[in-house]
């Protein structure tokens, strides 16, 4: 006999979904007209129980309907078996949750119900991800998402598919620990990547969104000691490396066999060269981002790190070299990878392999030292370069998309005009110039 699962209801008149289920027929004489308190998203909904309870999920967005239903068809599960004075007779997903001295929160609706999803099946690390991925995916950039996941299966992985209730700080410890000397992973990524990941997803676990699926959170304040590393180099290009790297991509020839490769080789080092944009932001542009507003002509980068769009002004020196005319002899669609050469089974999306592609090529044409990336090294380089030219830091970090140092300066929104104004600050690369002065 298969089990019958519960689904929000939609309210035909004003589309927002419910919690709509029927009293078990051995409660309803009994508890009819008592109220009883369900998590709802971030409050505590009052609902008094009928022949049916009814309660508002307060949201249009099915994704997030189905999440809420699911914690608070649980509170009510657990409710009943409360009344039923925790006999067998439950249904088998459900578990009987054993009395402690405290306020029962059925009875007393100002104490909060404990988790809503406690089942007598194991809950995976995995299976707590995909819930918090559901419930920020409108509050967390999607790239964010993407990372988490990777250090999520990894720490899965380790503990074996354990029951996330069961886990202590020492199993998220012993998983850095393996992840540093076995697979070695710095400590400073498994610190700034891993550790940030999964303490991410098991705080929520231990919230209020979540239902409190856990008592506790026990990455928190887990780390591991960074060993103090001397920068060997500055960041940023030296005038050798650019000159190197920019005629490099101007000799770049069209390839009949892969033309977007060939396309990114030509024009991502310059672009971030005049932009400071990540590469994996440059190599998902596609034709209709490239435009003009006010007379002024714009890339817009719509694959950011933080998810916000941004609109960048494209320097004068890279209209001369034909940009434009490029991009119109491209048809619709992205101008830096060919979508239908893409594996629909990988996790690393196509501007970003491009990207990486893009990076390789620049360190082996033209031997760049392993002390510099060769995509981000252009973030450092145009920063620095603009602060020489004069461009003021709120201009800087809009065009480069860099967070506001304060709340005041968050009310400032400088228009394409201004950023324009900054780009036309900013001074060209000479690369025929450089190229001349080396020995």
């Amino acid at each position: 006999m298969s089990l019958r699962i519960a689904r929000p209801w939609k309210d035909p008149k004003t589309g927002v979904y419910h919690l709509r289920q029927r009293t078990p027929a051995d409660l309803v004489a009994r508890l009819k007209g008592q109220t009883v308190s369900l998590p709802i998203g971030e409050v505590w909904a009052s609902v008094t129980v009928g022949s049916i309870v009814q309660a508002s999920l307060r949201t249009k967005e099915p994704r997030e309907a189905r999440l809420r239903h699911s914690i608070a068809d649980g509170a009510l599960k657990r409710i009943w078996n409360i009344e039923r004075g925790c006999d067998q007779s439950s249904t088998p997903i459900e578990v009987c949750v054993v009395a402690v001295p405290s306020p029962d929160p059925y009875r007393n609706p100002t104490v909060a119900p404990s988790p809503a999803t406690i089942t007598d099946r194991t809950l995976t690390v995995g299976e707590l991800f995909e819930r918090w991925a559901s419930d920020r995916a409108d509050k967390r950039a999607p790239n964010t998402i993407k990372r988490y996941r990777g250090s999520i299966r990894s720490f899965d992985a380790f503990i074996g598919g354990r029951d996330i209730r069961a886990l202590t700080e020492d199993d998220v410890f012993a998983w850095a620990v393996r992840r540093r000397d076995v697979e070695g992973i710095s400590p400073r990524a498994i610190n700034k990547n891993d550790l940030v990941a999964v303490s991410s997803v098991l705080r929520w676990g231990a919230g209020r969104a979540s239902g409190r699926i856990l008592s506790s959170n026990p990455a928190a304040g887990i780390s591991l000691d960074e060993p103090r590393i001397a920068p060997q180099r500055e960041r940023t290009f030296r005038e050798d490396e650019i000159a190197a790297i920019l005629s490099a991509a101007l000799a770049v020839q069209p390839d009949p066999r892969n033309p977007t490769l060939s396309h990114a080789k030509r024009w991502c080092p310059w672009l971030a060269a005049y932009s400071g944009a990540r590469i994996a932001e440059l190599t998902h542009l596609e034709q209709r981002d490239i435009r003009t507003e006010a007379g002024i002509t714009v890339m817009v980068l719509r694959v950011t790190k933080t998810g916000e769009l941004r609109t960048v002004p494209i320097h004068s020196h890279l209209l001369e070299q034909g940009f434009l005319a490029f991009v119109k002899s491209c048809g619709p669609g992205p101008l830096f990878f060919d979508p239908t050469r893409h594996g629909k089974r990988s996790l690393t999306s196509p501007g970003e392999l491009r990207g990486h592609k893009v990076g390789k090529w620049v360190r082996a044409t033209v031997k760049l030292d392993p002390g510099v990336d060769p995509n981000h090294g252009w973030r450092h380089t145009w920063k620095t370069r603009a602060l020489g030219a004069g461009i003021e830091e709120r201009l800087r970090d809009a065009i480069t998309g860099h967070r506001v140092a304060s709340v005041g300066r968050r009310y400032e929104t400088p228009t394409t005009a201004m950023l324009s104004g900054a780009m036309g600050r900013f001074p060209r690369y000479r690369v025929e110039t450089i190229l001349a002065d080396r020995p």
